[in-house]
Formats: C-alpha cells, structure tokens, sequence
C-alpha cells in the first residue's frame, strides 16, 4: 500500500510553520519564508495534486546495491489521488497496485515488497508528498549555493543529527534535490536529485530522477513518457484478479505505541556501540512481517540483531481510526 514514509519521512511547507523552537520573531521570520518558497515549489512540481490533469506516466528504473544492479519499468495511470493504477515490474519481481476510492487492491509475485522496490515508490512519490514534519522540528537556516551549474536555494530543518536539506531552483521554483540526515554519519545519509524538468499543462515534472544513500545503494529513473489523458479504458482501474485488498487513506494517519524489540529499550551488552537500519514490514496489527538489513557496522551481528525482532511490537498506524500497515526503517539506538 502507498504510504508512508520512514524516518527522514517528511519534509514539507505546511511543517515548517512548526518552527516554534526558533527565537522568538527571527524564527518566524525564516520559517515564512521557508514556508512560502516551499509552497511554490509544491505547486510547480506535484503533478498529483487534487484536480490535476490525469496523466499516463512511464519510465525505465535502474535498481543499484553494490556491484549489481536490476533494470525495469515502472508506469502509472493516474487519474485522481485514489484512482490510479500503478505497475512496478523487474527480473524477479511484479506488482500491480489499483487505488478506488478507500479500496486499494495489490498483486505481487512475492509475500512482501523489497526494500529497493519500497524505495522506488518512496522516489516517484517524492514529489507529491505534504506531510507534516514532527513539532520538534525548526527551520535552522536558508543559504544560497550552486547546483549542478544553478543557483539554488536551500533549507536547513531539523532537530540535531539526521537534519533535512531541500534545495529549490531559485530562478524556476524547481526542486532540485532533497538530502536527509546531512549533519549525520555519511554511511546513514541519503539524498534525492531532480534534473530535467519537462512542461505538463502548468506543472513541471523531471524527466530524470535519482536517490542514493546507505553507502553503494542508488535508484534512477528515466520518464519516457508522460502524457495528459483525456479518457482512460473503461477497465484501466480494474483491480487485478487475485489481488489483496486494504484500505487507502486519504484521511489523517496516525501512530500509536512504541516500537518495542526483544531486548526492550535497553542494548544488549556487547551491541551498545553498534550502528544498525532495519527495514521493516509491520502489519495493521503492529507485527512484523518482513525484515532486512539495510545498513551495518557489523555484519557479524546482522542474524542475532535480527533475532531480537522476531515476535517484536511496533505502533500501529491508523487512518481514520482503522489499523494500516506500513513500511520504515528502523534505527537502532546505537553511538549516533
């Protein structure tokens, strides 16, 4: 089910309203202004928007971890926010997801949704996404640098490590790339790229985007196509024979409880200077479902630290008050 996101989750202009930890007129001053470039940078770019054009969107996706790599394709029918249709297709993996209404059907080849496939959807959704950022967050600065040749400007939010960095076009209002946890360990940041935007009706859109993070691990995507539709198939958004059924929020989402491995809140001796990001597949229930490792200081300990989440409780997210599950990537607390 479409989303989301993890913990470098959400970046954006409604949020840094929430810049309360600022001194006093000096934050609100930048947090305004943070808000209002934001803004126009959302509208330009977020082709998903209500009311928007429906479109047909296809691209070829190139799937990166080490020293191997997976190419396929990746297409959506779009024609509001919960009626869409979207087709991720590799080697060894296949899904199809249909949005109707509060319905959303899935069909995959496999029990649960890789990481890098996770991420591809956390990519294209990227861009459409208005989430709030959490109330600790501030607005630390906006500075101007050059980007690939452009001037940009740059916001600075966060609350210490693991700090969010956006950088919009200053002449265009174009994103340009969004970079998570910048002021952490480099092993633990990632960031997203956005270059050669296209005209759709009003909006733009980037023909070309990238992320990259967790040392040797990247995605691109090229859009080969994206076209305005003035009338789908009558059984474009049929739902898939076989498929799951849940439920698309639309509504607000919450968490509640704790995540809550074996060993509780404290470390195990011998594993307090171990740094860990587990991702994770939780059920409406707040199981598990699916676990990997994403990143490691020591990948002698992955099997045992593993171990520790198998029966584990993580918070349950709710939209609307009905329990959903979801994907994120956890960290474990370690010397960060």
């Amino acid at each position: 089910m479409l989303r989301r996101k993890r913990f470098v989750s959400c970046f954006l202009c409604g949020a840094l309203a929430a810049a309360g930890a600022l001194p006093a007129s000096r934050g609100d001053e930048r947090s305004g202004e943070a808000e209002a470039i934001l803004a126009k940078a959302w509208d330009l770019v977020d082709i998903r928007a209500a009311g928007g054009a429906p479109f047909v969107l296809k691209a070829k996706v190139r799937l990166v971890e080490g020293d191997k790599f997976s190419d396929g394709v990746y297409a959506m029918s779009w024609a509001a926010p919960d009626r869409f249709r979207r087709v991720i297709g590799f080697r060894d993996f296949a899904e199809t997801d249909v949005a109707r209404g509060e319905n959303y059907y899935s069909k995959r080849n496999t029990e649960g949704v890789p990481l890098m496939v996770w991420e591809l959807g956390e990519l294209m959704d990227s861009l459409g996404t208005r989430e709030k950022l959490p109330a600790a967050e501030k607005v630390k600065r906006i500075e101007s640098e050059s980007i690939g040749g452009k001037e940009a400007t740059c916001i600075w939010a966060g609350s210490g490590k693991g700090d969010t960095k956006i950088c919009v076009d200053a002449a265009t209002d174009e994103v340009l790339s969004m970079a998570y946890k910048v002021e952490g360990p480099a092993a633990f940041q990632e960031r997203s790229e956005y270059s050669d935007y296209q005209d759709f009706g009003a909006k733009r859109f980037p023909r070309h985007l990238k992320v990259s993070g967790w040392n040797k691990r990247s995605i691109e995507v090229t859009v080969d196509k994206l076209v305005a539709v003035h009338e789908f198939a009558a059984d474009e958004f049929s739902p898939p024979a076989g498929s799951e059924i849940s439920r698309f929020c639309t509504g607000t989402m919450a968490m509640t409880g704790d995540a809550m491995p074996m060993f509780g809140n404290t470390v195990p001796v011998g594993f307090s200077d171990l740094d860990v990001d587990i991702y994770f597949e939780i059920t409406p229930a707040g199981a598990v479902r699916t676990a990997q490792i994403v990143y490691s200081s020591d990948l002698k300990a992955d099997k045992e630290v593993l171990r520790w989440f198998v029966g584990a409780r993580f918070p349950v997210k709710t939209c609307d008050g009905r329990p959903i599950g979801y994907q994120f990537v956890y960290q474990l607390p370690g010397r960060r």
